[in-house]
């Protein structure tokens, strides 16, 4: 049972992660040289007092869940308060290269396709404008404070959202008896929010970054819990109906469509009658019609080359069609959560 301190203790500890987003967001705004004005129609946008009401009661349905017992109250899972600083500072210092990128300067520094290691086309751009795609060291350990500053603070709860369908389907089953998988789990701050939760699940996590990988291990720690493996998400390497749950998040935005719809194929090829998948992704148009406008806005002003086409789409259009059902769904601020079974 949580108690007063506990709340307290969450309440703090949510606030001071907004507000050291929010200052970084603030004072990269002014460091970052203004685009050209969009030459589209753009929908309804909300107000910032909007969007923050909105995010508090975002917090607020956690603490909820917590408070009820589903899962425990995330722990801080940062690094340790030097190497938060000093990655604090490497954001800064790679803002003029982001911006660089931003106007078109730097568009040939990272091609793709020409490097003949096996990864795939689309995989090989520099999304988000950020340096060396996501390729190296230096991006892995830049690539969560830049995720941060971005939703000023909300990209962890967002994330976990997908908690909560997964507690629900959990109960009465046997956790040491499951096996989950995290399909794109990059640095792999969702996996170990999963771990925490259930430590006695078994976990594997898939991605196509071996810095990435990397950077999930250290955030993860050593466990034999949780299996970390590079692979792509279009050919998962698991047998047939041989998992209970797939989870991912912030994936499915950054795949083509016929990539995205393979994925999700293979996701409910490899799920057991009765299993989960959870999906946490950007919201798409139609589930907030007044913050529509913030669709039309983000690919102009970030290089998200898929984003436009996956945001006038529909996620349960596209898991139907790799027959999956819905079985839950929830807007979650910036992002949408949807959990479907077969």
């Amino acid at each position: 049972m949580a108690s007063t301190l506990d709340r307290l203790t969450y309440a703090a500890r949510q606030t001071a992660r907004v507000a050291w987003y929010a200052g970084h967001y603030a004072a990269g705004r002014r460091l970052l040289k203004p685009l050209p004005k969009p030459d589209f129609p753009v929908g309804p946008t909300p107000s910032r007092a909007e969007m923050t009401a909105d995010m508090r009661a975002l917090f607020a349905r956690e603490w909820q869940d917590i408070e009820a017992g589903l899962f425990p109250a995330p722990r801080a899972i940062d690094a340790e308060p030097g190497e938060f600083l000093r990655r604090s500072l490497l954001y800064f210092r790679d803002l003029p290269s982001v911006d660089a990128r931003r106007h078109g300067k730097l568009e040939d520094e990272l091609p793709p396709g020409t490097q003949a290691d096996g990864l795939p086309e689309y995989y090989r751009q520099n999304f988000h404008h950020q340096s060396d795609g996501w390729l190296s060291e230096q991006s892995a350990i830049l690539y969560d404070t830049q995720v941060e500053v971005l939703f000023t603070g909300a990209a962890d709860v967002m994330r976990r959202r997908a908690l909560k369908p997964i507690a629900d389907w959990i109960k009465d089953r046997n956790q040491r008896e499951l096996r989950g998988l995290d399909v794109g789990c990059g640095t792999g701050r969702l996996l170990a929010f999963l771990h925490d939760a259930w430590p006695g699940l078994r976990w594997t996590g898939l991605d196509l970054s071996p810095p990435y990988l990397a950077e999930a291990r250290r955030l993860i720690g050593r466990t034999a819990r949780v299996k970390l493996i590079e692979g792509a998400a279009e050919t998962l390497p698991f047998e047939d109906k041989s998992l209970d749950l797939v989870v991912s998040s912030f994936l499915m935005h950054e795949l083509p469509t016929e990539v995205r719809i393979t994925v999700l194929k293979e996701m409910a090829r490899v799920l057991k009658p009765g299993g989960l998948v959870v999906i946490v992704d950007s919201m798409q148009k139609g589930d907030m019609p007044s913050w529509d406008g913030l669709l039309d806005l983000f690919p102009h002003y970030f290089h998200e080359p898929y984003y436009a086409e996956y945001a006038t789409g529909s996620l349960d259009t596209w898991a139907s069609d790799a027959d999956l059902s819905q079985v839950a769904s929830e807007r979650a601020f910036l992002s949408k959560v949807a959990a479907y079974s077969r």
